[in-house]
């Protein structure tokens, strides 16, 4: 896991958790984003290419080697920013191979305000500008929980965790190596709600995760990843 983050957590369940109490603080109405670039959540970070490409935007950001992945170093930033919708939290973070190939991109924003209508509108924008079918999943509902759905495009692979696993996850033994997703962005939570959590393998594609109908817990969490990529660098 990244160094500078000190409790024991998959890599992506980190990329939250730092900032958790930062992106809590502010729970106004926030504008939903523009449309969304498939593969490109950092709004020009994209899978695969150099991050050397990007010194300008690179110097931004706060870079740790990661404990858990030799080779691979992990960089992140926080925004906050507001419009006439209200004040909203964004945080990026990307993950870079010693070459300096971008192998995991996201983008994680709270609160995000959206309802059925505007999730289902931007599913169909990915796969349009994709040209290929999306995989979705809707949250099983839980009383104080916002609605989640969440969408998968390419060749990432959602391997489901078992109960056992999930059992562990909700007492706080969630894996460094892991890299996990779930309805919540907050694997130990959607444990102990007994929610869903996959494992995410495979190659190249992207997946986007969103909490709706609710102002101050809605969120939205895009990620493009490579996780074949990511296993190669041990």
């Amino acid at each position: 896991m990244p160094r500078c983050v000190a409790a024991p957590a998959s890599v992506p369940l980190l990329l939250v958790a730092s900032a958790t109490l930062l992106l809590a603080a502010s729970a106004t109405v926030a504008q939903v984003p523009g449309p969304v670039v498939p593969d490109d959540p950092m709004e020009g970070l994209r899978l695969g290419e150099s991050m050397w490409g990007h010194l300008e935007e690179y110097r931004e950001f706060r870079c740790d080697p990661s404990d858990a992945f030799p080779g691979i170093t992990f960089c992140r930033k926080i925004r906050f920013e507001r419009d006439r919708h209200g004040s909203y939290n964004v945080m990026y973070s990307f993950l870079h191979t010693r070459e300096g190939t971008l192998v995991y991109v996201d983008r994680y924003q709270r609160p995000a305000v959206l309802d059925a209508a505007a999730a289902a509108h931007i599913i169909d924008h990915i796969s349009r500008a994709r040209g290929e079918p999306t995989r979705t999943s809707t949250m099983p509902q839980r009383p104080g929980l916002p609605d989640g759905i969440l969408a998968v495009w390419g060749k990432t692979e959602l391997e489901p965790l078992s109960d056992a696993r999930i059992a562990l996850i909700a007492k706080g033994q969630v894996q460094a190596t892991e890299f996990l997703v779930d309805f919540l962005v907050d694997a130990p939570r959607s444990a102990k709600e007994q929610l869903p959590i996959w494992r995410l393998s495979g190659g190249a594609g992207f997946v986007w995760v969103a909490g709706l109908d609710h102002p101050s817990r809605g969120f939205m969490r895009m990620t493009a990843v490579d996780a074949s990529a990511i296993a190669k660098s041990r």
